[in-house]
């Protein structure tokens, strides 16, 4: 019954980023996100593929992996959104432990994937962590750090 309820909720927060633009404060992406990763045992990372006009054209689960960590590969993420004709990517991992501050490898794989993104022209709106508490940015981490 638990599951069916999770499914519902995911189906309906679906629902609702596919009819509107995705921006990554937006309370209808905090909500999907919440859905699909809060409650999550292991890290799971989330990738957002968006249209130039910020449409989802697909989210797709990356990587999973323990409960303290799972890297992302950046080269599979820049070939993806241009296989899918992504203009704009939006990364989503969990933290299983609550903790919402960015690791020294959130940061460096952010880094890592907004410089590959850029060389394609596709634009890295964001890396977001979630936990139950809600969502943060490691992008603004690591602008904060390079100021």
């Amino acid at each position: 019954m638990l599951q069916s309820v999770k499914q519902a909720l995911r189906d309906a927060t679906r629902a609702d980023l596919d009819r509107r633009p995705v921006l990554a404060n937006s309370r209808t992406l905090r909500d999907y996100l919440m859905v699909h990763l809060a409650d999550e045992a292991n890290e799971h990372v989330r990738i957002l593929y968006l249209n130039a006009y910020d449409r989802l054209i697909v989210d797709e689960l990356h990587a999973s992996g323990t409960p303290s960590g799972t890297p992302f590969c950046v080269r599979t993420i820049a070939a993806r959104a241009l296989e899918v004709g992504a203009m704009n990517v939006i990364v989503a991992h969990n933290h299983p432990s609550g903790l919402r501050e960015s690791s020294r490898a959130d940061i460096v794989q952010t880094i890592a994937l907004e410089a590959a993104l850029d060389a394609l022209g596709i634009t890295l709106i964001d890396h977001l962590i979630v936990t139950r508490g809600g969502l943060s940015s490691v992008r603004a981490a690591t602008k904060a750090l390079a100021a």
